[in-house]
């Protein structure tokens, strides 16, 4: 040892105790990884004489090159005044040691120092508790503790951790062709390959059954993929040393997870089984083709058997046209003789059925049709009803609706499968409720006109009834039923002599204008609109609702059914976003707009998928009116998309509503918005939080759980949470619903009644309603000093809810003279611009915590 080295043990008591430390002790210089200093309990345990002088990782390991890729300089480099306690197999020795390393500075010099005990004898007896018996590698509980552990240092350490899910194919058919025992083997065999394939910082276990975790510690998903491909590969390639005479392959999931990332663990792997099962189908569906792609060659004549005790509880729950049923276990399919002459089958008993309709079935519907099926393979479903086009003998599409139900054996798996497949086409032509033709005849008219070579130009008007579901959940749904045969012979009644009004689904119509173009058909959607623009009445019962239209033209805008028909709905969806009660005309701005849509609701699915990336929440202030402080604030969404830049929550919003997202966006927000009030209460003792809740949410049978789980771990006082809730939302009356709203209550949690006065307006309602605070639209803001209805409005709603023990908040207040007009009609809250727009938290701080609100 030089000076300078031999100054880490100067002092002759603590080397000599070093010395006789029944542990392991080390020193290098981290430039050269050169051993400084080795006490004799190591040297014994390596059998080194002079290992000074040498680098570590030649004489401490088997078979390294250069440093350990498990060693932690590089971790504790990051961050000096840290130390890391971990547990590792030694190479050389076989032992197990854990280790205690830490850096240590010597005048201009950094050493690493670790201190290692021997606990091979302890891990014994614990690795037999936490070992897989038949991989030997760790089992479920212990691989997802070691999984936590490693993602908690990964998050220490600013480093990704790749999370794989992976499910050996066909384990099953092996065990049933081969036994047990082989299929045992496989299970050795696979992991054996990984455990290969895979380095000292990185994870795997035996999660279940035929499943297995990897997890890649400071690799993304394109590196963890490689990786993965990499052990595929070896797989195909090793089965000949492992006596492995079939096909050896697995589907697998990615999950990355990033230092910021807050999922549990059930979370990862639920989401890595979600991506893993995506592919498992697919994979399946590749067997089935290749399978039934081999029989056609060798022409075999199959036979059938089934349980015919079981097919009446199958055939029960369908009634129609194509009676058929399949063994589950063969995946052979029997159908009816008239089935066989329509589709041009190759016989009444058909091998691997659903790769075979896949080529029948129009390219639209396919996905569909293949997924459905996989999922009653899977034994994920038990029952099946979709509708899909397939070709006939001639060429033509028809429409079928297949229904079926699947029954298991004794053992739980999927065994027998039957139902009915129904030809929509044979149905009948007309609309039983309506009287209308139907939405098939609809498809026939339309065609017919297109392949009429004196065709020349022809208008199609998709209409829809606006929030008819009020018309329904107000009275009921025979009435509803009353409603829509009503509305048909008005529309009827205005059409010229050509057109022809069609039912289509629900409470759409289709009107086919042949000989018509964009102005006759905005003529007829103008009489339309002016019959049900006002109030309505029948049997005495008075209803309101308007209609929505999307029109396209021919040749102008398509020339084939599917397009035309396509581009109707787009526009009628454009008109429904645009605010109800108008008719779209097609345009290819609409079909920029539906693809932006369409990529919007892709980006905020990968954003939520990559926990919450992009997403932000802002505060805007609600002011005590009577003091000038803030009261609280309202926490709003922001969203920041790398495609469209700042996205409004007006666009976005109801994009999220729509397929489900907000339940977990909301959930974010409110944790979100919960901390920060925690941390401005320590500021303003009283700090209120406003928060919005989505319909969806309000379904979400979590809900008041979560609430009740997240207040409490962040030590949040329920009552300094509002919830807002839209007035239609309130009164609706729905038992679940209003039971969740007396769960937040309980909690102490409480409800504001968001834009009131927007919907339904019942004053009755505030005084029913079980609401703390009533917020009124910002529409009646407008212009309220020269405006005496909305001034009365304010005044009157103000009175009535303090009488029935109800506080008020105004939104909107934007001016000086809104303000003025307002600050005497005893409102206890004011929120808007004039006060403060939604800012992000450190500028709401600013704003507001650093001196207090002066109002003129």
């Amino acid at each position: 040892m030089s000076n300078r080295e031999e100054n880490l043990f100067s002092n002759a008591f603590l080397f000599e105790i070093v010395e006789q430390l029944n542990a392991n002790v080390y020193i290098t210089d981290i430039e050269s990884d050169n051993i400084v200093y080795m006490n004799d309990t190591m040297k014994k345990d390596f059998d080194l004489d002079r290992p000074e002088g040498k680098p570590c990782w030649q004489v401490l390991q088997e078979n390294m090159a250069e440093r350990c890729e498990f060693c932690r300089i590089g971790d504790l480099q990051e961050n000096p005044s840290k130390s890391c306690l971990w547990v590792e197999e030694n190479t050389k020795t076989g032992k197990v040691y854990q280790n205690y390393d830490r850096l240590i500075e010597s005048g201009d010099k950094t050493y690493f120092v670790q201190c290692s005990s021997d606990v091979t004898e302890f891990t014994k007896v614990s690795r037999t508790a936490r070992t897989d018996e038949l991989t030997s590698m760790l089992n479920r509980r212990a691989g997802k503790e070691k999984l936590a552990e490693l993602i908690e240092e990964a998050k220490a350490n600013a480093k990704i951790v790749t999370v794989v899910l992976c499910d050996v194919n066909q384990l099953k058919k092996i065990n049933d062709m081969y036994g047990h025992l082989e299929g045992d083997r496989l299970l050795r065999y696979f992991s054996a390959v990984m455990r290969q394939n895979i380095s000292k910082r990185d994870l795997v276990f035996r999660l279940s059954g035929d499943e297995f975790v990897l997890a890649f510690y400071n690799r993304d998903a394109k590196e963890a993929e490689k990786k993965v491909q990499w052990i595929m590969k070896q797989l195909k390639e090793e089965k000949n040393n492992f006596s492995v005479y079939y096909e050896v392959s697995f589907s697998y999931g990615l999950m990355e997870i990033y230092p910021e990332d807050q999922y549990i663990l059930s979370d990862i792997i639920s989401r890595a089984d979600e991506y893993m099962y995506i592919q498992k189908r697919d994979y399946h569906i590749q067997q089935a083709k290749a399978a039934l792609q081999k029989a056609a060659e060798k022409k075999e004549i199959l036979d059938f058997e089934y349980d015919k005790d079981r097919l009446y509880d199958a055939l029960s729950a369908s009634v129609d046209d194509y009676v058929f049923v399949g063994n589950m276990k063969t995946g052979t399919f029997r159908y009816p003789p008239a089935m066989v002459e329509e589709f041009g089958l190759p016989g009444e008993i058909v091998e691997n059925a659903a790769a075979l309709w896949s080529e029948l079935i129009h390219p639209h519907d396919e996905r569909g049709f293949l997924e459905s099926n996989q999922e009653i393979a899977d034994g994920r479903v038990d029952y099946h009803d979709i509708e899909y086009r397939a070709k006939n003998k001639k060429g033509e599409w028809i429409w079928l609706r297949c229904r079926g139900r699947m029954i298991t054996n004794q053992e739980g798996e999927p065994y027998l499968f039957a139902g009915m497949i129904t030809n929509q086409g044979k149905k009948d032509k007309t609309d039983h409720m309506t009287g209308l033709y139907n939405k098939y005849e609809f498809e026939g008219a339309i065609k017919e006109f297109l392949v009429n070579e004196t065709a020349d130009k022809m208008g199609i008007m998709v209409l829809n009834l606006d929030s008819f579901k009020n018309i329904n959940d107000l009275y009921d749904q025979s009435f509803g039923d009353e409603i829509l045969r009503i509305t048909a012979q008005k529309i009827q009644s205005m059409l010229p002599v050509e057109a022809r009004l069609y039912r289509l689904d629900g409470d759409q119509f289709g009107i086919f204008m042949p000989g018509s173009d964009e102005n006759e058909g905005l003529a007829v959607f103008g009489r339309i609109q002016r019959m049900f623009y006002k109030q309505q009445e029948h049997n005495g019962r008075k209803y309101y609702c308007t209609m929505s239209a999307g029109y396209v033209s021919y040749p102008k805008d398509g020339n084939n059914y599917l397009d035309l028909l396509k581009y109707a709905y787009y526009s009628l969806e454009y008109s429904k976003m645009m605010g109800k009660n108008r008719i779209t005309l097609f345009s290819d701005d609409i079909l920029y707009k539906k693809a932006r849509t369409l990529e919007m609701n892709q980006l905020l699915r990968d954003s939520i998928d990559r926990g919450f990336t992009g997403f932000s929440v802002h505060y805007q202030p609600q002011i005590d009116s009577a003091t000038g402080e803030v009261y609280g604030a309202e926490a709003l969404a922001r969203w920041h998309c790398t495609a469209y830049g700042d996205v409004s929550p007006v666009e976005f919003i109801p994009l999220l509503e729509q397929n489900g997202l907000i339940v977990q966006l909301g959930k974010w927000i409110f944790e979100q918005a919960a901390r920060q009030c925690k941390k401005w209460s320590k500021v303003k003792k009283e700090f209120h939080m406003s928060i919005n809740l989505s319909y969806r949410q309000l379904l979400d049978g979590t809900i008041l759980d979560f609430m009740q789980s997240t207040l409490h771990e962040i030590g949040l006082d329920p009552a300094k949470i509002t919830m807002e809730l839209t007035e239609t939302y309130l009164i609706e009356e729905n038992s679940t619903l209003r039971s969740i709203v007396d769960g937040m209550q309980a909690l102490g949690i409480q409800i504001a009644m968001d834009d009131f006065g927007k919907g339904y307006s019942s004053l009755f309602s505030l005084k029913s309603l079980p609401v703390d605070i009533v917020k009124i639209d910002r529409s009646f803001v407008k212009n309220i000093s020269t405006d005496l209805f909305n001034a009365t409005f304010v005044r009157t709603i103000t009175e009535l809810c303090h009488d029935v023990g109800k506080k008020v908040c105004l939104e909107g207040v934007e001016t000086e003279i809104e303000y003025n007009a307002i600050k005497d009609k005893g409102i206890e809250l004011i929120q808007g611009f004039f006060f403060g727009r939604p800012v992000p938290a450190d500028v709401f701080e600013k704003l507001f915590f650093q001196e207090r609100i002066e109002l003129k």
